[in-house]
């Protein structure tokens, strides 16, 4: 491996019929893939394709938006899973090649603040989970396009702060750099996707944050990095977002490659 992509999504249905063509290209271009679940369904095949493919790995857990609604963007739908079915997800965490749990946190965007109690119950049972396995936590925090609500990065930290003894990771970061410092404060670090090849407000973020604490992901099929936008995003692109890094620190782009590919493996203890 050249490359890890923390955050991706072949174990969705836009990859049902040819995720073993895009491992196959992951492959040539030696681009190591993490599998991130949202719910049961997922979290189950990000750990199968986990086991069928080298250099792959599996995150599980209950995405917040997964938590008050019917999710069927996977093979066969998924009901809401508004109570953590902990001995189901204790059985996946604890395979070898999971590495994680997640992704978990609030998301005002798709969910109005006043959910903040069922969104958080969930989160808390997925914190002691990984506190119990010893796995990090894969963040998943978003805020409401409206001004004045409740803050997803402030709320997670607020409860990290008193209820992890685990580290972990900040995906997708849209925060601002004071609460990154936060973040950094606590041992977690954030990582970034293809929107930064292509929003301008991200550049001043990047430079600041030390290269050290950055991982690159895709989120795959989202957010398709320049110069590929118009396709389906594939882990594979991640390099576009390697690449954006190092123009943004002016940076040589072999010195942040091998950074963030020492990052992820520190953080998600890859063999």
């Amino acid at each position: 491996m050249k490359y890890i992509d923390t955050h991706a999504h072949l174990n969705v249905s836009q990859f049902a019929d040819d995720y073993q063509a895009v491992f196959d290209i992951c492959a040539e271009q030696e681009v190591g893939v993490i599998n991130v679940g949202t719910h049961k369904a997922t979290s189950r095949k990000a750990v199968e394709l986990a086991h069928s493919q080298l250099n792959t790995w599996a995150i599980i857990g209950v995405h917040p938006c997964s938590v008050l609604e019917a999710d069927s963007d996977n093979v066969g739908e998924q009901a809401a899973e508004s109570e953590f079915d902990y001995d189901f997800y204790k059985v996946l965490a604890e395979d070898e090649k999971t590495v994680g749990i997640g992704e978990c946190g609030f998301d005002y965007f798709h969910n109005t603040d006043d959910t903040y109690q069922q969104q958080r119950d969930v989160f808390l049972a997925q914190i002691a989970l990984a506190n119990e396995v010893g796995k990090p936590l894969m963040l998943h925090l978003r805020n409401s396009p409206k001004p004045g609500g409740r803050d997803a990065y402030d709320d997670a930290l607020d409860i990290l702060k008193t209820e992890a003894t685990v580290a972990g990771n900040a995906h997708f970061y849209a925060g601002t750099i004071e609460q990154a410092k936060a973040f950094f404060a606590i041992g977690y670090t954030i990582s970034f996707t293809g929107v930064i090849t292509f929003a301008k407000p991200y550049q001043e973020l990047v430079e600041y944050v030390p290269l050290d604490l950055i991982h690159g992901e895709t989120d795959c099929p989202y957010v398709t990095p320049v110069p590929y936008r118009g396709q389906r995003c594939e882990p594979w692109m991640v390099q576009a977002v390697y690449k954006k890094i190092a123009e943004f620190k002016q940076l040589d782009e072999e010195v942040v490659r091998k950074q963030l590919h020492k990052n992820a493996h520190t953080l998600w203890q890859l063999p």
